[in-house]
């Protein structure tokens, strides 16, 4: 290899040192800048994550209260339909009872005390006063009669009572219906405001674990180009390890060429004053004394 050629080789090494030495410079600055930046991305995401976290349970807190909710109108719903059915049975027994009072009403002879009255002095009649058998039928007959009109009135009364104990009973049914349904009502919108409230906090859940995805997905990118950067600087120490062995290299062989260079023109300038008679230099003898030495080792 000639001189040029040495000179050219070294100086695209030095050149590409440089330019990695500058490189270098650049991935350090890049390599600092990034590791705040690495370490602020991670603050926030954790903190995003921290959120999402509590807003989770917020969420599950806020459903489990819904839900109950909903059980106990759906309870509420329940019991007023069965308090309505109820009643409304009830009320159909009513109104067959009124039909039936109307009827007996409508047969009815005479007052009940009054018939009751008739009833007991007849039959304190037939007990103390002696009477022909034919007499005694008919006043037997007549009995029968008055107690038949007075069963028309007890059957008259026992109907009123029903009915009067209906009405109680159908009130009632009526009154827990209603007290059922107030309750459910106001469970209802309870109900309807909790679920509000979580779909707000659903949205923000939703919100906080977009950005917490985002910062993951900023720190991921983030570390991945500190790490190519550091893969890179790591990369260009080795390369410049490499060339500055080579720039060595390089060197010895240089000086080893131009020192055999310089040998040999002194050398041919010994064997010219050998021929010529002339006074050999120290630069010289030594080259000439260094060629015959190096040929007696040889032999």
């Amino acid at each position: 290899m000639n001189s040029e050629t040495i000179q050219t080789s070294v100086d695209n090494l030095y050149q590409e040192l440089k330019e990695l030495k500058e490189q270098n410079i650049r991935k350090k600055n890049e390599i600092s800048l990034l590791k705040p930046q690495v370490d602020d991305t991670v603050r926030q995401r954790d903190a995003l994550n921290g959120e999402v976290r509590t807003l989770s349970a917020k969420v599950r807190e806020l459903k489990t209260k819904r839900d109950s909710l909903n059980a106990k109108v759906r309870e509420l719903k329940q019991k007023r339909d069965e308090a309505r059915t109820a009643a409304s049975e009830k009320r159909a027994t009513l109104s067959k009872l009124l039909e039936q009072a109307g009827r007996i009403s409508e047969q009815l002879q005479g007052s009940m005390s009054e018939l009751s009255k008739q009833v007991k002095r007849l039959e304190w009649y037939v007990q103390t006063t002696p009477l022909d058998p034919k007499s005694e039928r008919n006043m037997v007959a007549k009995i029968g009669e008055l107690e038949a009109k007075l069963a028309k009135h007890k059957g008259l009364r026992n109907v009123r009572d029903k009915l009067l104990s209906l009405k109680v009973e159908v009130a009632a049914l009526r009154m827990q219906a209603q007290s059922n349904h107030q309750e459910l009502t106001h469970l209802a919108e309870e109900s309807e405001k909790v679920h509000s409230e979580m779909q707000e906090v659903v949205k923000l859940l939703t919100t906080k674990k977009k950005e917490a995805d985002q910062k993951h997905t900023k720190y991921l990118e983030q570390s991945n180009q500190r790490h190519e950067a550091v893969s890179t600087l790591r990369k260009n120490l080795t390369r410049i390890e490499e060339i500055r062995s080579q720039i060595g290299e390089v060197k010895v062989s240089s000086k080893t060429e131009k020192a055999e260079k310089l040998k040999s023109k002194y050398k041919e300038a010994a064997n010219e004053k050998l021929r010529t008679g002339g006074k050999l230099s120290f630069e010289e003898f030594q080259a000439l004394m260094g060629d015959t030495l190096s040929g007696s080792e040889d032999e």
